[in-house]
């Protein structure tokens, strides 16, 4: 720009606001080509966020759909144990259902030794440094060496941590008056991992305050010993978790429990209900929708549906969707259970449902051809409709970068703007000289005319 001040030159002698003619030019040739960019702009950011949105509708949609995709999420058990005291028991769906009768007679623990007592953490109770013997094992034992070259009770800590050899060292405070800190030295659980530990200097020493031991236990007759306390592979498809000596044998009964899957199909409903609502409001285009007049937005939302609606791929000859169980479409298009008959359907068709919604198969691949069942197609479709390379992802890319070039587009368009306005002010200044010009003519007459002789003034 020139460092002419347009503000004071302009309209300084002529009769009308040539300032405000230039901003009124420079508006009118702007204002329309700003206002089609902002348009434009604001349109590619609202579409950007509905097809957002519709994706995270979508994967909502696909999440409850995944609690229900494979037969293994139908297999879920209830536990009743007799003596949850002794033991705690968990089950996955390779469990059996049945009862069994289990005795803990011994729990696993680990060895425990402590060192004698010392005044301070820090206090060296040698000059120099020492060195550990550590024999880990009872039937097969390995001995290593630590060395410790601070040799204090933290010194020593650290070195027995730092060498990982399957036993930990803390400094325990005992609260005594005096020599109130010692070490403790903690093993694994069970029985092979027994430990003995030795100094080259002699006031160090440890004595074994707890025994390592395996767990016992008699499962439905069956004499059992592990070196762990947390047991999974005594029973099919169940975890044990060891807290004590049982009295007597406990009694340990698993039995199929389908409430987990009866809620899982009800929770799929009500958010599929509610993804609906959220994808027609976003094609509405009486109300804005910001996917109005997308047609392969609406064609998606059309397949889900009638995925959702329509026969299973693994369609059983009693359960084919979801209707044969109790769940129907209401006049506003949404899902309703009929409790009752979901109920009915559970009891008595449970298996059918299973292959219904799954097409009893487990982690099926989303590339595969093959019938997943329900569930399991609609996670297809919708993994295919959200991934990296899905319209709905690639077409916010392409906006994104529309939206860019509009707005690299208002910023050559301000300043083309600039040049403009400056090549205006230029004209205005040079008509406001002329004019300037003329005036200073015309007064110069005027007084050319008054100071001539005998005028007649009357």
């Amino acid at each position: 720009m020139s460092s002419i001040d347009y503000v004071q030159a302009l309209g300084a002698g002529a009769g009308f606001d040539t300032k405000k003619i230039v901003e009124a030019l420079v508006n009118a040739e702007k204002a329309p080509a700003e206002a089609r960019l902002n348009t434009k702009i604001a349109e590619s950011e609202a579409q950007i966020s509905g097809l957002g949105q519709a994706v995270s509708v979508l994967n909502v949609v696909r999440d409850a759909a995944q609690r229900l995709n494979d037969a293994k999420d139908f297999k879920t058990y209830a536990v009743t144990n007799s003596q949850t005291s002794a033991f705690t028991a968990t089950t996955t769906s390779q469990a059996r259902a049945g009862s069994n009768n289990i005795t803990v007679s011994q729990i696993a623990q680990e060895q425990r030794s402590l060192s004698n007592a010392f005044a301070s953490e820090t206090a060296k109770f040698n000059a120099g440094s020492i060195t550990l013997s550590l024999t880990v094992g009872s039937t097969s034992q390995t001995t290593s060496s630590i060395s410790v070259a601070d040799a204090s009770l933290s010194g020593t800590v650290k070195a027995i941590n730092a060498a990982n050899l399957g036993v930990t060292a803390e400094i325990v405070d005992t609260g005594e008056s005096a020599n109130r800190y010692r070490i403790q030295l903690i093993g694994e659980t069970g029985a092979e991992k027994a430990f003995s530990l030795t100094s080259s200097d002699n006031s160090l020493n440890f004595s074994s305050v707890q025994s390592a031991a395996d767990a016992k236990l008699n499962v439905n007759g069956i004499d059992f010993i592990r070196s762990k306390n947390v047991i999974d592979d005594v029973l099919t498809g169940v975890s044990l978790s060891l807290n004590s000596v049982t009295t007597g044998a406990a009694s340990l009964s698993i039995n199929q429990d389908n409430s987990e899957a009866k809620a899982n199909i009800v929770d799929f409903v009500t958010i599929y209900n509610e993804a609906q609502r959220q994808l027609k409001d976003l094609g509405n285009s009486s109300t804005g929708g910001e996917l109005a007049g997308d047609s392969i937005f609406r064609s998606l939302t059309r397949s889900l549906r009638s995925t959702v609606l329509g026969t299973s791929s693994s369609a059983t000859s009693s359960i084919s969707n979801l209707s044969d169980m109790g769940i129907s479409v209401s006049r506003t298009g949404e899902l309703t259970v009929d409790d009752t008959k979901l109920d009915k359907a559970i009891s008595s068709n449970y298996s059918d449902i299973v292959t219904m919604f799954t097409a009893d198969t487990d982690s099926q691949a989303t590339s595969s051809t093959d019938a997943a069942g329900l569930a399991g197609d609609l996670n297809k479709l919708i993994s295919d409709a959200t991934n990296s390379s899905s319209y709905l992802v690639t077409q916010q890319k392409t906006l994104a970068s529309s939206v860019s070039a509009r707005q690299a587009e208002l910023t050559e368009l301000e300043e083309r703007m600039e040049r403009v306005e400056e090549r205006y002010n230029q004209q205005f200044l040079a008509m406001q000289q002329i004019i300037d010009q003329m005036n200073s003519t015309r007064e110069s007459m005027e007084s050319s005319f008054e100071n001539l002789p005998f005028s007649n003034r009357d």
